[in-house]
């Protein structure tokens, strides 16, 4: 059912973040592709923390800013709040990415490298800025709630970011600054984009499987348990510089986690529609493929002292790589199609178009099938230290990434065609 016109927002704080994200896709794989050898190495160096950024903030981050300018007025029934803001958001984006990654990747940690962290900070202020106002004058959801805690935390993360690239050359931190590294990497992950991808699929699996009930008290519970144990984590790390709590934290979590696939499962349980597509059948492995990481973090955390830092990277990619790339391509082609159509069709006009009519349900299951295989390699020769697995799968990634770019574009495209 499309929502009414007055919630639909323009192109312009939409598509855009859709097509960097896609070209930033490709240059993210290719990255690993010449940088492989450096994953058999330590986690703090600086082809790893180059690619880790882009990852977060020219891939995942900038398609996720797209979306929610999307999903935000529609979970809260009202025009998004400044529907030009997102124009100004995108272009600081792109340019503090730009500039932080190529200081990483070049170890430049100076002036340059703090104009980058500031620029994305602002963004990421002004783009959280936009989705409070829109919520906050909208209906209250726990969607919303998702959705607004986790941009605080995002603000949270990239603040403790640039303090953390400043002391690197003009030390100001009390603690080891891997001490800090860890707090800003873990609410990133789970703070951010754990949080936002369960607000987001919260809507939308149901949505799109016709589920019949949806159990909303297990969302409020993962939303409880999940803010509570990073709460506790981050004041145990950064007041008292403190880790030892970091294992119940870490279950508090998890049980926020367990609470989401229960609502899941209970959504499927009662869907309509059991019949998945190609791009369901993605989010749903990827939502299997959610639980190695937090695997990988309990393997951590009970060999602590004889921990190597391969495992960390493989936490880390596990995470990235893994989780949120595969659900990430396959809600791509759930969410873009639709967004597209809601553009091009009018009252009384091309009566006949569907969302599935504007991609090919064929090209999401070949890059499925290009992209899973290159991330198991790459996994697999991170573990065990093998580079003879990390370029086969990188170029698989690069292959599936470039596919997939392709198939963003193709979509875009038709918005030219139509309009």
């Amino acid at each position: 059912m499309k929502p009414p016109e007055e919630h639909i927002p323009p192109v312009r704080s939409i598509i855009p973040y859709y097509a960097v994200a896609a070209f930033a896709f490709v240059l993210l794989s290719v990255l690993c592709l010449f940088a492989g050898h450096a994953f058999t190495g330590h986690y703090f160096q600086p082809r790893i923390l180059a690619i880790t950024h882009l990852a977060v903030f020219g891939w995942a981050t900038m398609i996720i800013f797209g979306a929610s300018n999307q999903l935000a007025p529609v979970v809260c029934e009202r025009r998004l709040h400044n529907e030009k803001l997102p124009i100004s958001i995108i272009v600081l984006l792109i340019t503090g990415t730009g500039i932080l990654v190529t200081a990483f990747w070049n170890f430049a940690l100076n002036t340059y490298a703090y104009a980058g962290g500031t620029l994305i900070l602002l963004a990421v202020i002004m783009h959280a800025w936009n989705i409070y106002k829109t919520a906050s004058s909208g209906k209250e959801t726990i969607v919303g709630f998702f959705m607004l805690a986790a941009h605080v935390w995002l603000a949270i993360t990239c603040t403790i970011g640039l303090i953390l690239l400043i002391n690197l050359r003009h030390p100001i931190l009390s603690a080891d600054h891997l001490h800090y590294l860890k707090i800003h990497a873990s609410i990133g992950m789970a703070g951010w984009f754990l949080q936002l991808i369960i607000g987001i699929s919260s809507k939308l699996v149901p949505m799109f499987l016709l589920s019949r009930t949806e159990a909303t008290k297990l969302l409020n519970i993962s939303f409880y348990t999940i803010n509570i144990g990073l709460i506790l984590f981050l004041l145990e790390g950064m007041v008292f510089n403190a880790s030892w709590g970091r294992p119940l934290y870490l279950l508090i979590v998890m049980g926020g986690v367990v609470s989401y696939a229960l609502y899941i499962r209970t959504c499927y349980k009662s869907a309509m529609r059991r019949q998945l597509d190609n791009g369901m059948k993605q989010t749903f492995v990827a939502l299997a493929l959610m639980s190695l990481p937090f695997i990988l973090l309990l393997v951590i955390l009970s060999v602590k002292t004889t921990v190597t830092p391969n495992l960390v990277t493989a936490y880390g990619f596990s995470f990235f790589g893994g989780f949120i790339s595969t659900i990430i391509m396959g809600q791509t082609f759930k969410t873009l199609p639709f967004i597209v159509w809601m553009h091009i069709t009018k009252p009384n006009t091309l009566p006949e178009l569907l969302p599935k009519d504007l991609f090919n349900e064929k090209w999401v299951r070949t890059q499925m099938l290009l992209f899973l295989p290159g991330y198991m390699l790459f996994l697999a020769g991170i573990l065990l230290r093998q580079t003879a697995l990390i370029y086969p799968g990188a170029s698989l990634m690069v292959v599936a990434s470039t596919w997939y770019f392709a198939h963003v574009m193709m979509i875009i495209k038709k918005l030219g065609r139509w309009s």
